[in-house]
């Protein structure tokens, strides 16, 4: 009875379009704005870092030792402009994020020429007049809203050669969960309020591809990978998705933090033997043709 209960109360919040929100991503940023680092870019900046040096190859020989502007979308704690500020000391950093507890995270940690702007990716960018940067970022977020539309503004708002490089999760990225979270939805209905709808990861290489290809960007390299977190207990697991951002979202459809549902995870990674929580990503850098 108690599924039965759970798809019935997921069927009136969908038919009353109750669906979180970008300010319920928000929300879930600030939660773990404070560990961000500590906790996910710990073991994950290698990535950011992968495709940031990449980026830096590409371009360098166009904007090194030169005045330039990069745009530094869902900045997080600013790790990725810190590090491209290493080699364009003369660029001027724009860093954009939703979540105001991230935003004043980056702030401490930058302080270099940066300006920073609290507010969505969308609509900064349509904000933005034409031909505005020379480097566009953005990692791990494109995915919360939609990517199309994000690529479309960033081919207007880079200079014609200029360089976008993005990092985002698979759509099969994190099986383990996507395996129990059905389960723990559908135990704790009594706690949902919203429904948090798929997202617009990519699926594949070429799915991805195509994203960038259409809006007439020229592809410079693209990387598949993934990255396992291996935990010494369900407990562990359960702290690390709560405390990353990995659930962004989701974690408020269902609210982690309350000590049922986290008893809940728990006991369904137990009983499944679940102790790895797997990252599947892809990043790529592209170059501006229109």
């Amino acid at each position: 009875m108690e599924g039965l209960y759970g798809i019935a109360k997921i069927c009136k919040l969908f038919l009353s379009n109750k669906f979180i929100n970008l300010s319920d991503i928000a929300s879930s940023y600030n939660r773990v704005s404070k560990n961000y680092e500590e906790v996910f870019l710990k073991e994950m900046h290698k990535y950011n870092e992968e495709m940031l040096q990449n980026l830096i190859i590409k371009s360098s020989d166009n904007y090194l030792d030169k005045d330039m502007d990069i745009l530094d979308l869902a900045c997080g704690t600013g790790f990725n402009s810190r590090f491209l500020y290493k080699t364009f000391k003369k660029a001027t950093f724009t860093l954009v994020d939703i979540s105001e507890g991230m935003l004043n995270e980056a702030k401490n940690n930058c302080s270099f020429d940066t300006k920073f702007i609290e507010g969505d990716m969308l609509s900064f960018l349509e904000s933005c007049n034409d031909n505005s940067f020379d480097i566009v970022i953005c990692a791990w977020a494109i995915k919360y809203q939609n990517p199309r539309k994000i690529i479309k503004e960033i081919s207007r708002v880079l200079r014609r050669d200029g360089y976008f490089a993005v990092i985002v999760n698979l759509k099969s990225t994190l099986p383990e969960v996507r395996k129990v979270y059905p389960s723990l939805v559908l135990k704790n209905y009594r706690n949902i309020n919203k429904i948090m709808k798929e997202l617009p990861n990519p699926k594949n290489e070429k799915a991805f591809k195509k994203w960038f290809i259409k809006n007439k960007f020229l592809v410079e390299k693209i990387k598949l990978g993934e990255h396992k977190f291996t935990f010494n207990s369900a407990e562990e697991a359960t702290e690390f998705v709560t405390s990353t951002g990995a659930l962004a979202g989701f974690d408020s459809m269902v609210n982690m933090k309350i000590n049922k549902v986290k008893d809940n995870m728990i006991y369904l990674l137990n009983s499944n033997g679940i102790k790895t929580m797997t990252h599947k990503y892809i990043w790529g850098v592209f170059k501006n043709d229109k």
